[in-house]
């Protein structure tokens, strides 16, 4: 996410890291939040859009800081899905961007029962993933998005 400050003319533009919370959320935004209420804390041109013919819920698009926010009624936002320009962090660590089989194992040494799949990893104990479009055949790939969710999100 990046921030805009004005300081007499001159606009300067700073980069914000934005640490993932386990469970919780990131950069203002926590999980159960409305619409509403995610929207007024990022304060950005958004998009509204459905996932899938069926859904009933909207997905918020925030594109020019990188996220997408997802609901569920009653409970408001359930999951954020990170790609660049967004830079998320974890336990001070940069995400997208960096090798797969670098990040992998991190994961393992800090949470042995991540689940590894051909298209990245999920860590149930921190609530988030890491997708690679081809973990299995590239695993030196770089993180295209991290996921974020709420406990109970993939329970369904």
């Amino acid at each position: 996410m990046s921030v805009i400050f004005v300081v007499g003319s001159e606009i300067m533009k700073l980069d914000v890291k934005l640490e993932i919370e386990p469970y919780q959320g990131i950069a203002g935004v926590q999980f159960g939040m409305s619409c509403e209420q995610v929207r007024h804390a990022l304060n950005s041109s958004v998009r509204a859009f459905k996932k899938t013919a069926i859904d009933e819920l909207n997905t918020d698009a925030f594109d020019e800081l990188g996220m997408h926010v997802y609901y569920k009624q009653p409970d408001g936002c359930e999951a954020i899905e990170l790609a660049a320009p967004a830079n998320p962090t974890f336990r001070g660590k940069a995400l997208i961007g960096q090798p797969f089989s670098e990040l992998r194992n991190w994961f393992r040494s800090i949470d042995p029962q991540i689940e590894v799949d051909e298209t990245g990893l999920t860590s149930f104990e921190f609530g988030l993933g890491l997708y690679v479009p081809f973990a299995s055949q590239s695993p030196n790939a770089p993180i295209e998005a991290v996921i974020i969710f709420q406990q109970g999100y993939y329970d369904r």
